[in-house]
This record gives structure tokens, sequence and C-alpha cells, in this order.
């Protein structure tokens, strides 16, 4: 049998011509002319001669060898080419789909294309995971490889957002386990409280006081007119960020007061008609006249190009905001419960506030009661519209 230091002695010494020596059970090695020692198994699979390549003595140890040998005799003794298995193993080894695949295969699956912030999710990944991450093999990480990920986020100050993230990456790979595309999710085990902050559950709405300051601090902040009347109509339609931002000008009908949100632009994937009050027509009608050749209502204000404003915009815009108004405890998402809220408080009925908001109705009406209550809407959100021009006009008569 060979020894360790029989092949410590023959190792990278030149020989006239390649030899084999033999250690038994099948294992031997082949040594080459430039002194190489190079491990082979040889075995007889379906009547054939067959020699398996385990390796070079310069790579793996004698023992390593005569475990290798003993792994391929089980694999030959299920009936297997333990050769054939081999190449299988570093075929998906080569193919095993790293954490930027599996954020790819989900980007294209249907799940996340019915989301409405797919390409900020996309440009997130691109910017927080895949850096760090993105070549990883998923089957082979350990928890240890996502911590650094989401510590940097904590030390940006994105706390939420980390506890965001992990749930977005939970999904992602969930979606990728159920397609087969890999075995486990490698984030399984976390929770948001071990990477960042849970969301904290937001109630905040303006009083009529602060519609007022509001409304007076945007007219006076120096944020472009178009702008200004994105955030006015926000509030007076209760509208998601979302929808304004990337609506196109044929979706409203001014002369009936109605606005058709398309599925691509709701929240739920379903499109809808939103009633609208008379001034948020009248404002809408002059967003339509400041770019009568573009098709989007609210372009990038400064590029004004044919297509939407970016999402980070509504988050400068509060900040503005709120530094004119010296109130910061709020978003501009904010404002759509403030419409909610205040509809509720001036007598609105519930089904007809959740049709403002682009909700579902909720149990049996959600099944039967198809009607959109398009002039109700319009009522309603008159109602809304006078009540916020009154709470102006008692700060600035």
């Amino acid at each position: 049998m060979l020894t360790d230091a029989k092949l410590r002695k023959l190792n990278g010494k030149p020989i006239p011509k390649l030899i084999e020596m033999p250690d038994g059970g099948g294992l031997s090695i082949r040594i080459t002319p430039l002194g190489m020692i190079v491990f082979q198994y040889r075995y007889r699979h379906s009547g054939r001669a067959r020699r398996m390549t385990l390796g070079t003595y310069d790579d793996i140890s004698l023992k390593d060898a005569r475990a290798m040998v003993q792994e391929a005799k089980r694999t030959l003794s299920e009936g297997k080419d333990p050769i054939t298995v081999k190449a299988m193993e570093v075929d998906a080894q080569a193919s095993a789909p790293t954490v930027d695949d599996c954020l790819a295969h989900w980007a294209v699956s249907a799940q996340a294309s019915r989301l409405v912030k797919l390409d900020y999710w996309k440009k997130a990944f691109s910017r927080h995971v895949l850096p760090y991450v993105g070549s990883l093999i998923v089957d082979d990480m350990q928890i240890s490889h996502w911590q650094p990920v989401f510590k940097r986020m904590r030390e940006n100050g994105a706390e939420t957002f980390a506890g965001i993230m992990l749930s977005k990456l939970k999904q992602a790979f969930a979606y990728c386990v159920r397609t087969e595309k890999i075995k486990l999710s490698p984030i399984s085990a976390l929770r948001v409280s071990d990477v960042g902050t849970p969301v904290k559950v937001v109630k905040r709405y303006f009083s009529d006081d602060e519609i007022g300051k509001f409304w007076l601090a945007l007219e006076r902040s120096g944020i472009t007119h178009q702008n200004k009347l994105l955030v006015k109509i926000l509030l007076l339609t209760g509208a998601r960020g979302v929808e304004l931002r990337k609506a196109k000008k044929g979706e409203f009908d001014l002369k009936n007061r109605t606005w058709r949100v398309p599925s691509e632009n709701s929240k739920t994937r379903q499109p809808f008609v939103r009633g609208l009050s008379k001034d948020a027509a009248l404002l809408i009608e002059e967003a339509k006249n400041l770019y009568p050749d573009l098709k989007q209502l609210f372009p990038p204000a400064v590029s004004q190009a044919d297509r939407p404003m970016s999402a980070g915009v509504l988050l400068n815009l509060a900040e503005q905001i709120r530094n004119e108004m010296g109130v910061h405890d709020w978003a501009m998402h904010d404002l759509r419960r403030t419409a909610k809220t205040k509809m509720s408080e001036l007598g609105i009925p519930p089904h007809v506030s959740e049709k403002v908001l682009g909700h579902k109705l909720s149990g049996v009406l959600a099944v039967y009661d198809q009607h959109s209550y398009i002039k109700e809407q319009q009522e309603a959100l008159d109602i809304l519209a006078d009540h916020v021009s009154a709470c102006v006009s008692s700060i600035n008569p």
C-alpha cells in the first residue's frame, strides 16, 4: 500500500517515463515524467472498465483520496457511474444560481409584475444588495454573509428600510424556492428585529389648523408651479403619489369630472374610476395646459421629458414643505390619510370615501356592490375641497 512518506519522496521528482502504482481497492496513482502524482480510481460499470481522476497529490492527501474512493464505491453500489455523477455535480455547481440570478428570476415573475413599485425595488437591490453579495451562490450562503448587508443600511440611518428590505428579499427567495430555482431561502431564519426596526403603524393626519398651514406653506415655498399643483391635487383627491406621478392626460375626463386609474398604476392592480371635485378638475386642467405637447400630466420639472417624474421627487417636495411649514412629523402619504379622515368627519359614508381612495369594499359589498359611486364621490370631494378652502381662509382670510 502507498504511504504519505513514499508520496512525499516521489512528488515533484522527474522520472524517465509515466508509471502507475496501486494502493488497493481500486485506488492507484499515476506519476508523470515531471513528477506530478495523480490519484485515480479504477472500476467497472455496465461491463466497461472505467478510470476516474480524483486529483493531484498537491491538492488532496492520500487519506482524502481513499475517502473519495469509498464514496465512489457507494455510488457504484447504487448502480450509478461515479464519473457521471461527479460530472453532474460539477455542472450543477457551475450553474448554481447566485443572488443576482435569483433576484432577476423573481423580477420577471407574475408576482413581481403586479408591483407598482417594481422599478423601485430593482434599483434598491442594485444599490444595497447586489454590489456586496450579488455574485455569491445562494445555496452556499450563511446568515453571516447577510449581516454586513443590513448593517450598512443601519449605519446609514435606514433601520426601518433594512426591515422592509428583508421582507422583500424573503418574498423573492421564497418564490425561487417554490419554482425550484434554489433549495432553501438563505434568510428564512432572520426576523425584522434582527436586522432593523419594524415599521411603525402611522396614524398621522392633519388637523384643520395644519391643513391651512400646509396649504400656505406650499404657496410660499420655492417649489415649481407644476409641483405645487401636484401636491394640491394629492390632498384634494386622496390619491396615492404613484397614481398621480404616473398619470397621463388621457386618463382624465374633466367634463364629467372623472379620473380613470389604469391597472398598472393601481396598487391592487385593478383599474378603477375616481370622481373629481370642481376644484381638483380646475387644477388638473391647469396642469394639462402647462405642457400641451406632452402626454404625461406631471413630467420631470427640469427636463420636461414625456415620462413620469421619479419617486424621489415626492420625498423632496415633502421635505421642502415641512421646512417652510415648521412641522416635520409628517410624510406625503399622510395627505391621503388626512383626506380620508376629514371626509369621515364631514359625514361622508365610508363606502364612498373608500371608493375615492381606490380601496376595495370589504365583505359582502365587495362581491355584490359593483357600483362606482361616481356622483357620490364627486359630491364628497366637493365637500372636502370646500373644507380645505375654509381651513386656509381661517388662517389667512
